[in-house]
């Protein structure tokens, strides 16, 4: 019994450790996100993506996908940009990506990643069309207002992400993807 209670503390400590206190307005954004997630789950035949809540923090990190898990910045549940940012997490559990490994330099990692965020944004598209009912020209317009916005934010002295190329060459390479359907 002694050994058990040190267990059961630690196991809920680590539970409690992600846990966010919301208001009902948050929990509604939360449910309708989760609702998102399940359609997409849902369209492409995949095991149900639970959405976790992470607290605010100062690193510039909205939202990530790891290991069939989706986490969002509590502080994103209400930006403009949180229908985007939601496809395209949901994007790299669609395309299967998982974490990098084998990589022998930052340059190749960096390149290698890159590649899975430009796929990702063009399996936005697809995913906001099948599971948001968006017209594709929508979709795409949902995409490039997000990253339009990111570049701003870039352009105010804001990093890029790690992983990421510059928001506009994101854009462009959307719109090499997909013409230009706006």
């Amino acid at each position: 019994m002694k050994t058990i209670v040190p267990r059961l503390v630690l196991a809920l400590g680590a539970v409690c450790a992600g846990c966010v206190t919301l208001t009902a307005q948050q929990q509604d954004k939360v449910a309708e996100v989760q609702r998102f997630a399940d359609a997409a789950t849902a369209a492409y035949r995949l095991s149900r993506i639970r959405v976790t809540i992470e607290p605010a923090t100062n690193l510039g990190v909205g939202a990530r996908y790891r290991q069939g898990n989706f986490y969002l910045n509590v502080r994103m549940l209400t930006a403009p940009s949180l229908t985007a940012i939601v496809a395209h997490e949901l994007g790299h559990y669609v395309l299967g990506h998982e974490a990098l490994v084998g990589i022998a330099s930052q340059a190749e990692w960096q390149r290698a990643q890159e590649l899975r965020e430009l796929d990702a944004n063009a399996a936005a598209v697809e995913i906001l069309v099948r599971a948001a009912g968006l017209t594709e020209r929508e979709a795409l317009q949902t995409m490039i207002d997000y990253l339009r916005a990111a570049q701003r934010g870039v352009d105010a002295g804001g990093p890029i992400p790690s992983g990421h190329r510059a928001p506009v060459e994101e854009i462009a390479d959307l719109l090499a993807r997909f013409g230009d359907r706006r």
